[in-house]
């Protein structure tokens, strides 16, 4: 399933993910993605 997505999408489910545990949650949110995103710039 991970090669249906391109690298720009890893980076920020990545990003989003770290943020997810940063804030101690225990999901992946659309504010965690939009997080992300704002991250990869």
């Amino acid at each position: 399933m991970n090669n249906m997505f391109t690298d720009g999408v890893k980076r920020v489910m990545q990003l989003a993910r770290e943020e997810s545990a940063r804030l101690g949650h225990n999901y992946i949110g659309t504010e965690h993605l939009l997080l992300g995103i704002i991250k990869d710039g």
